[in-house]
């Protein structure tokens, strides 16, 4: 018997309108290359680019293999925490869109997120049992919580002896606040005595029939059988202190007794993990980047760990349960090659004693990793050698042959073209050669163990058209740049060019300065060991804000980058200079403060796209900047808005002006219901399109339509207040392109096109509800209690901010109304949304306020809106990514290490750094590495014929 996979013809196509032509093909051909492999060999990572449809590839394979093996258990779905809500909704996507109801109508898949989740679902009987399970990372490396097995116990205990009498009264009488579980007492209080008196495999239909729902039986057989391994002895003692009655030591009493049930517990699950073998023919595990090191996690999948008293989970209860194993990562460069070959170890660990183990056993497979890691290892050397080879070259080196100064990228390509053969070029292009070389060999021995496609560099050709790149990335000051804009925001065009920063100037030069003097002493300064950054100079180059939270020591961003902060409390010298820097910061008024070198060119980008319809993401790795961007982005909103319709309706108040537009709105849609009954005419004929929504889905996206349109910001952006003829005024304006080329009403049609043929029932009434709730008022209220009306800041609804402060629920919301063509506009958002979300439906701008020392980050963050069917794609217009940065600051030597980084990423792999301010300060001095060259070394893993 061989593990052969058939790719089921007919029952699965990955051919939907949610995807191009060119993209679904991609991905069945991997997915039908994937069976193919995994056919002879143990397992297989896919590492295609952000955006690019791994997880509907994954479950293709998922389906393809429960159709193929319904009997030898369950595919098995390792996903992270982050995500374990994404991946059931893309399978209720992908169920009904690519699978043939008539042959797939029995796979049912289940979420678990704990350890006895993941074993009630194993234990189903096969009318219950489910074809795919989808596992949180971590699920199985933490102990058990659960009522009913803590009852189990309980009563295990007690049956290893008799029973004393007070015992047998007290626990009755306490065993619902013992275990937290009183509903049993309101819907039954003699439950507790029928179970403790009957085994745990009939409990199921005795608490059902008390009236309290359960889905599946409240304790797993294997934990039963594992109960008989366990010694009660702290457990009974506990039980013997309960009181007969209450009195005031009941409360510490039982406290007592529920430690000791769960030292109980944890002692259970170790016998679990330790014994536990179940069969499933695949693994699927997402984000395998987490498995680089030996920790718990990875340790699931080790047959033999550390030593046999060592933590239960080594003995690895994953090890030699999966046939075959996929991994999925979007960065597997950023690993180590070490930390890949670790990776690929994990293979290792599927089930080589059956008749379908790959051939060869695990003997070959140790063999070909051995192989592979020696190719990667020298790879790794002569990309060492490149690297210093190159680190050396010095800026006057770089001269053409007849001795003029020249780029580095034109070097380069002398060098190549051999017309330069003196000393740095003939070192540096023999380095080449080498690496060139080790890494094609590395590549062949790793193409078998991953997969890997990179986005096309320019969106899909149209007839009689040159495409346009997919990418255009503006660095620096070129933020600055307009164009096409038509100047409504009242700034001046200018046209930069090249790396230049953006430039510091007036009062802001002391304290920058200052920045940079105590900058350099840190970098000075011995560190015994001790690596330090200078954070407070990242934080200035955020904002002025964020720099004072830095100061302050607090907890200001949503992650770190594993690098240490130093306040550098300690050193005289440094601290005279951040005084001094305190004392120079511009006074606490916005209009002051919003004149930060950065906040002020993001504040304007941000602006001008609104003004030409466009929405905006912006990141930020400080919360302050998050907050005081969303602050000034909406109080200039607000000032540009107020000017431009006080010139149309002549009108110099401020406060007669909201009054106006307010009436305005009302009467245009209630009052004489001019405008109304044109949008809704509008409205309706956009969505009478699609046969798909129902009358049901129909109306609320009307009425979202027309919350919309009625808002003042709406009336000034896209309507001539001062027309004569209002209907036809806005019939031109539903029909006005924006930016992209597109209209309101091809942004509505292509959001109705989503809703009817791209989303599935409860995805469609997410986005609706979160709609729905989305204020679209005048001004959106903040306040950190929600009961506090007195909170006075405020903000329009057409900027919002999404960081960690904010609930998870609402970050939802945020982000399903912002894929969205209504608000909110410009979304600031932090780390929280740069991975596992898609921002790609109505946005094609990104701006990365704050840098990062990682290019991974970076990418994982444009990836929002860098997705297969996003606005770029539909508006045949380039994603544009702006990283900005000020000259002569941290910021511009964050800029040259990401971009140096970036380039070496796809070279030498996991790339040891060091953040400290000495050896960034090295990397950000060194001659870039000419994108071509890197391009040349970087791996080839895609299959023969994509590009």
């Amino acid at each position: 018997m061989s593990f052969s996979i058939p790719y089921p013809e007919g029952a699965i196509s990955l051919h939907t309108d949610r995807v191009s032509k060119e993209d679904a093909e991609r991905q069945e051909r991997t997915a039908r290359e994937i069976l193919r492999r995994l056919e002879h060999q143990s397992g297989l990572i896919l590492a295609d680019e952000v955006g690019m449809g791994k997880t509907f590839v994954a479950l293709a394979v998922a389906s393809a293999v429960a159709l193929a093996r319904p009997e030898d258990g369950p595919v098995v779905v390792m996903v992270p925490p982050s995500l374990k809500q994404k991946w059931p909704k893309d399978w209720a996507v992908f169920f009904e869109k690519c699978l043939d109801p008539q042959v797939c109508q029995h796979l049912d898949t289940k979420v678990a997120d704990s350890g006895v989740a993941f074993m009630k679902l194993l234990d189903d009987p096969p009318e219950r049992r489910k074809e795919i399970i989808f596992l949180t990372h971590g699920a199985l490396g933490r102990s058990l919580t659960d009522e009913w097995i803590k009852l189990a116990v309980i009563r295990r205990a007690l049956l290893r002896r008799m029973t004393k009498e007070h015992v047998r009264k007290a626990l009755p009488r306490f065993v619902g606040r013992l275990l937290r579980h009183q509903v049993v007492d309101r819907k039954d209080p003699d439950l507790w005595n029928k179970l403790l008196g009957n085994p745990p495999d009939r409990w199921r239909g005795m608490i059902a029939r008390a009236g309290i729902d359960i889905y599946d039986d409240p304790v797993p057989r294997p934990l039963i059988h594992a109960l008989g391994r366990l010694n009660f002895r702290r457990v009974l003692e506990a039980l013997d202190r309960l009181p007969l009655r209450e009195s005031p030591n009941t409360q510490e009493r039982l406290q007592d007794a529920r430690q000791a049930l769960s030292e109980s517990l944890k002692d259970l699950w170790k016998v679990w993990l330790r014994d536990t073998r179940f069969h499933s023919p695949l693994l699927i595990f997402d984000e395998a980047h987490h498995l680089k090191n030996v920790t718990q996690l990875s340790s699931l999948f080790i047959e033999k760990g550390a030593a046999e008293d060592s933590d239960a989970v080594s003995r690895g209860p994953l090890a030699g349960v999966f046939s075959r194993m996929l991994f999925l990562t979007a960065t597997p460069f950023q690993l180590g090659h070490r930390e890949l070959i670790s990776v690929v170890s994990r293979f290792e660990g599927i089930n080589w004693s059956t008749d379908d183990a790959p051939p060869g056993g695990k003997d070959k497979f140790q063999q070909e990793l051995k192989a592979l890691e020696n190719s990667l290892n020298d790879a790794q050397r002569f990309s060492f050698q490149l690297e210093k080879a190159w680190g050396r070259l010095a800026p006057a080196q770089l001269r053409r042959e007849d001795g003029k100064l020249v780029t580095p990228d034109e070097w380069w390509r002398a060098v190549v073209a051999k017309t330069l053969t003196d000393g740095p070029a003939s070192v540096v292009h023999k380095r080449f050669g080498q690496c060139h070389e080790g890494m094609r060999r590395a590549e062949s021995l790793l193409k078998p163990w991953v997969i890997r496609h990179l986005k096309p560099r320019f969106l899909p050709r149209r007839p009689d058209t040159e495409p346009p790149k997919r990418r255009e990335v503006l660095v620096g000051a070129r933020i600055r740049e307009n164009p096409r804009i038509t100047g409504d925001s009242g700034l001046e065009d200018a046209r930069i060019t090249g790396d230049s920063g953006l430039e510091v100037e007036g009062k802001a030069l002391l304290p920058f300065l200052l920045a940079v003097r105590a900058q350099v002493a840190l970098a000075s300064r011995p560190t015994s060991g001790n690596q330090k950054r200078a954070v407070f100079a990242e934080g200035l180059a955020s904002s002025y804000e964020a720099y004072l939270e830095t100061r302050r020591g607090k907890g200001v961003i949503d992650e770190d980058d594993g690098a240490q902060i130093d306040q550098v409390s300690d050193d005289w010298q440094i601290n005279w200079y951040l005084r001094h820097l305190d004392k120079v910061l511009p006074e606490e008024n916005e209009n002051v403060r919003a004149q930060h070198p950065k906040v002020a060119a993001t504040i304007d980008r941000a602006v001008r796209l609104w003004w030409e319809k466009e929405k905006s993401l912006i990141f930020c790795h400080y919360r302050a900047t998050g907050r005081a961007l969303r602050k000034w982005v909406s109080a200039r909103l607000e000032t540009e808005m107020l000017k431009r319709a006080g010139d149309d309706l002549r009108i110099q108040n401020l406060d007669d002006i909201r009054e106006e537009l307010e009436r305005r709105g009302h009467q245009f849609f209630d009052t004489d219901g001019k405008l109304r009954n044109q949008a809704q005419t509008l409205l309706r004929e956009v969505v009478s399109q699609y046969k798909e929504l129902s009358s049901q889905h129909e109306e609320p996206v009307v009425e979202i339509g027309l919350r919309f349109l009625r808002t003042p910001s709406f009336l000034v952006r896209y309507y001539p207040l001062g027309s004569d003829d209002p209907v036809s005024a806005f019939k031109d304006a539903f029909d006005r392109p924006d930016d992209s080329g597109l209209t309101l009403r091809n942004r509505i049609e292509e959001f109705c096109r989503f809703l009817a043929e791209r989303c599935v029932l409860d995805e469609r009434i997410e986005y609706l509800e979160a709609l729905g709730r989305i204020q679209t008022g005048t001004y959106h209220r903040e306040s950190k209690d929600p009961d506090d009306i007195t909170d006075d800041v405020r903000y329009l609804p057409n900027v919002r901010l999404a960081n960690g402060e904010v609930p998870n629920d609402a970050r939802r919301r945020l982000m399903l109304a912002f894929n969205t063509p209504f608000f909110p506009e410009i979304l600031i958002a932090s780390s929280v949304l740069a991975e596992g979300v898609d921002l790609h439906l109505d946005c094609r701008f990104v701006i990365h306020h704050d840098l990062c020392w990682n290019p991974s980050t970076l990418e994982q963050r444009t990836g929002r809106v860098d997705r297969i069917g996003c606005k770029a794609e539909k508006a045949y217009n380039s994603i544009h990514v702006y990283l900005p940065f000020v000259t002569a600051t941290q910021d511009e030597k964050m800029f040259r290490v990401v971009r140096d980084r970036e380039r070496w990423f796809s070279v030498i792999m996991g790339e040891k750094f060091s953040l400290d301010e000495s050896s960034t300060e090295k990397i950000a001095e060194r001659i870039p590495f000419p994108e071509d060259a890197a391009r040349t070394l970087a791996f080839d893993l895609s299959l023969p014929g994509w590009t």
